[in-house]
């Protein structure tokens, strides 16, 4: 085992080790049925930090042991990634030459290659990382590359992507996706005990699996601020763990511990230190994620209408017609001091603000919507989200009570820490 791993940093590198729920496990074994037996789209879905490459990267080491007949490509994606350039790079790996050959052509070429693949017995399959940075004509392709042609020319294609993007799939370039049915499945948060039972998993095996700043308040607060995200988890109790070694001098200890009445001192003072700074960070962190500003009223002097005046103005507003106040959805502003520790349910994104508006007016009779404008592809991204809900449950409840033509737009829960940290 590294000695980075070992000594230091059992939250860094957490590759080569993978926390198996049973929620999780139901969805590795959900994928697998799902590349063995289906030709459908598959996106696995999860929230930034929320354990999607870990996902993937633990699907690649199963399959390597239990699955040899699947042929696995993982392409390295980005924002800047070509249709082209994606094309070559899964014929490389077919060892197939293409220099200089039209892209038609090529794509004829790989679909042969998928047919001898498939012919052989091996299922040629393609986990794609971060898929909701692709290039749209890059995310096409990939989907044309499952969705179209003859059965024994298609790659299964398995999408890790963020919630997002089911916005961008509602986009009118996808509309064979729109008519077509997809599986689903998200990568699900930690619960409160989970998240006691990875702590200690990453513990495991390293000098601080008996001696640990994690205590049952500590282990709290990672909870509430990670939101159940392995990867929030992984940075908070990072943070945790350094400032305990610090406090400790604890870079170089040796493996063990040995039990002698001034260690166990030396210990219990350390513990005290630490958890004093671990109280005021916890306390800085929620200062700055609750604060909000606070308005001071302006004193002012009572001004008296004169009664004439008085008269005149009421007069004139008994003769206007009465006008039905507009049901407006709520704005950045008011998302922005709401608590942080709620959740909400994000309904779509668009990059055309024109396109969330006649949404909201097809829906006028719902008064829980708000939007916000964030950056997304280097491009105003205008988001829709709907409600506001004390914890991840209830979100959860409201997700399968709401209007069923809103759940078609496939909403996600998020915290609302998360969209505030979006807002600009």
């Amino acid at each position: 085992m590294p000695e980075d791993y070992r000594f230091n940093n059992p939250f860094g590198n957490t590759s080569h080790r993978y926390y198996l729920t049973s929620e999780l496990s139901q969805r590795i074994n959900l994928i697998r049925h799902l590349i063995e037996n289906s030709e459908q789209l598959l996106l696995v879905l999860a929230e930034k930090h929320g354990g999607k490459t870990a996902l993937l990267n633990q699907l690649r080491r199963i399959a390597e042991k239990e699955c040899q007949h699947w042929w696995i490509y993982t392409p390295d994606t980005s924002p800047a990634l070509s249709s082209e350039v994606l094309l070559s790079s899964i014929l490389n790996t077919f060892h197939v030459r293409h220099d200089g050959k039209p892209f038609a052509i090529l794509q004829d070429t790989l679909r042969n290659h998928i047919a001898a693949t498939r012919y052989n017995g091996q299922i040629p399959v393609l986990f794609v990382d971060d898929a909701h940075q692709l290039p749209l004509a890059t995310l096409k392709f990939l989907i044309e590359l499952n969705m179209q042609g003859k059965p024994p020319t298609r790659m299964r294609v398995v999408l890790f992507c963020e919630p997002q993007i089911t916005s961008i799939l509602a986009a009118p370039e996808f509309k064979m996706v729109q008519n077509t049915l997809i599986h689903t499945l998200d990568v699900p948060v930690f619960s409160d005990t989970q998240v006691r039972d990875y702590l200690q998993f990453r513990l495991h095996d390293t000098r601080y699996n008996n001696i640990h700043p994690f205590h049952s308040e500590v282990i709290k607060k990672i909870y509430e601020r990670s939101e159940g995200l392995a990867g929030k988890i992984n940075i908070y109790a990072q943070q945790i763990l350094q400032q305990f070694a610090e406090q400790r001098h604890d870079i170089h200890l040796p493996h063990t511990f040995a039990p002698q009445s001034k260690s166990i001192w030396g210990v219990a003072i350390a513990l005290v230190v630490v958890g004093l700074s671990l109280l005021f960070y916890w306390k800085s962190i929620e200062e700055k994620q609750t604060s909000v500003p606070i308005f001071q009223p302006i004193a002012t002097v009572p001004y008296i209408v004169p009664t004439e005046v008085k008269v005149e103005a009421e007069k004139k507003e008994t003769e206007k017609p009465k006008e039905i106040p507009e049901k407006r959805v709520k704005e950045a502003d008011w998302l922005s001091v709401q608590n942080p520790n709620n959740y909400t349910l994000q309904i779509l994104g668009t990059h055309e603000l024109r396109n969330l508006q006649k949404f909201t007016k097809r829906y006028s009779d719902i008064t829980e919507f708000a939007m916000f404008k964030t950056t997304y592809r280097n491009k105003d991204w205008y988001v829709l989200v709907y409600g506001i809900y004390s914890s991840r449950t209830e979100a959860q409840a409201a997700l399968q009570n709401m209007p069923a033509e809103l759940r078609n737009t496939k909403p996600w829960i998020r915290g609302i820490a998360s969209v505030q940290g979006l807002i600009e």
